[in-house]
């Protein structure tokens, strides 16, 4: 059983680490990650998805001017280094990893200090007066405020200390970054039941071909003899047109067989961007004897899990430190009218600095909604992991039952061939003795070929079965 690994989520009215806060948070508060977990699934038989999923295939390549080098026989395993080669998830990770720099880079600004130029131009209906005036001739009159006022400040805001807030940003990044790349690795796994797909069809489409091929040729024997019975009148022409017919639903057989398989070359070429002949040789696998254990731990799936858990804790921490306080020192350099000097009409420059701190005394527990949302993400991460884990192991289940089914059917093909072969032998007596046709003999002959044919067919069942047990557990 093979199991496609997808970046999903269950379709939940709140996404896992969906981005957002909780209200009333502040807008450093840490917001989700893009939701997605792995979900597994089963998919078809090789021949039936040959055409549904892209596939990688194999071939050396000329590091000197970047051309694929077509070996005459490839390799599975040569095939899987190659796809991840060539594929474009390889580039994903670089470009997630520019991505991730940036971010970083970015919010390593935050501990830099922040100028800001401003201008202000006002006029105000009122201003401050003070009403006393002193009797005399050299009496005093108190200064009035112009109605109009202007600036133009150069403000500058360093931060001393944040909580925490920067470091735990810089860490959440990489944790994104982390589970992204995860994410990756769990794609480039797929493509392992991609190349599976293509692989193990194209092998059981030649074997059916020969089949086909043998088929024809059992019919053309008989049309031979038919045509000697019917001029002497032993039959009559219509049994003639049967086997015509016979033979025209093989050749439509084999056409089939031909399209699927220059289809599966066809996908493999237009992925390695280079054409695959359709002669090359697809080596089969060894299947050893003693198998490994149903361990699925390897699967990169598991790794992403505790990789969500991982950016999940430390959105926790994000929460924590973004409700600690303040400091920051702060200065400003300004021109205008009035100055501080209220009772100055003139145009004059100032300056002022200080330190400053602030810090949230009430949030109406917006923290702790914040980390219930966490924890109940949490909760999904978990729940999550357990049907991937259920589901790996109905599909190694699975695979163990088609492997031994498979070998069942080998040792039976074994007997059959070696009843065949006894036939065969008895047949060649009796045609050196003339009881038996050279039609008859060589129709025993095709029947053990087709036994061996069905062998190598059950073979490469097998072959396909084990490589998917492998794929399953992560290998």
């Amino acid at each position: 059983m093979k199991v496609l690994p997808v970046v999903l989520l269950l379709s939940l009215p709140v996404m896992l680490l969906e981005p957002g806060t909780a209200a009333g948070s502040k807008s450093d508060s840490p917001t989700g990650s893009p939701s997605g977990l792995p979900v597994a699934s089963s998919s078809g038989s090789a021949q039936n998805s040959i055409l549904k999923n892209p596939l990688n295939s194999n071939i050396s390549m000329d590091r000197q001017d970047s051309k694929f080098v077509i070996p005459d026989t490839l390799t599975l395993e040569l095939a899987y280094e190659l796809a991840l080669e060539r594929f474009p998830l390889v580039n994903q990770v670089s470009l997630q990893k520019e991505i991730r720099d940036l971010r970083i880079k970015n919010v390593n600004t935050a501990l830099l200090p922040d100028i800001t130029l401003s201008g202000m131009v006002q006029y105000q209906s009122d201003v401050t007066e003070i009403d006393i005036s002193l009797p005399g001739d050299n009496g005093f009159d108190p200064p009035t405020q112009p109605h109009d006022r202007y600036q133009i400040a150069l403000d500058l805001e360093q931060p001393l200390y944040d909580g925490g807030r920067t470091r735990a940003r810089r860490e959440l990044e990489n944790r994104r970054s982390d589970r992204s790349l995860q994410e990756i690795q769990v794609d480039q796994h797929e493509l392992k039941d991609r190349i599976n797909d293509a692989w193990f069809a194209i092998l059981a489409l030649r074997a059916q071909r020969r089949t086909l091929k043998i088929t024809g040729k059992d019919l053309e024997e008989q049309l031979v003899t038919l045509r000697s019975q019917i001029e002497h009148g032993m039959v009559p022409e219509s049994a003639a047109d049967i086997i015509r017919a016979e033979q025209l639903r093989i050749t439509q057989q084999k056409r089939s067989l031909i399209a699927r398989e220059r289809a599966a070359f066809g996908v493999l070429s237009q992925l390695l961007d280079t054409e695959i002949p359709e002669n090359i040789t697809l080596q089969l696998p060894e299947v050893p004897d003693r198998l490994p254990g149903p361990d699925f731990t390897a699967r990169p799936e598991i790794s992403l899990f505790e990789a969500y858990r991982r950016e999940l804790s430390q959105q926790e921490e994000m929460v924590t430190a973004s409700y600690r306080p303040r400091v920051s020192a702060f200065g400003q350099a300004a021109y205008g009218r009035p100055g501080l000097n209220m009772f100055e009409y003139d145009f004059q420059p100032w300056y002022m600095v200080g330190i400053r701190a602030s810090w949230s005394l009430w949030n109406w527990r917006s923290d702790d909604r914040e980390r219930q949302e966490i924890q109940l993400r949490h909760r999904l991460v978990d729940s999550r992991q357990e049907i991937f884990d259920r589901t790996m192991r109905m599909a190694v289940q699975t695979d163990l039952e088609k492997i031994a089914e498979m070998r069942e059917a080998i040792r039976t093909d074994e007997e059959i061939i070696d009843l065949h072969s006894r036939i065969v032998n008895d047949a060649a007596s009796r045609f050196e003795n003339g009881t038996i046709t050279a039609t008859e003999y060589i129709s025993e002959l095709n029947n053990r070929q087709r036994a061996i044919i069905n062998r190598e067919l059950h073979q490469i069942q097998l072959a396909t079965s084990w490589q998917n047990y492998l794929t399953t557990l992560g290998n």
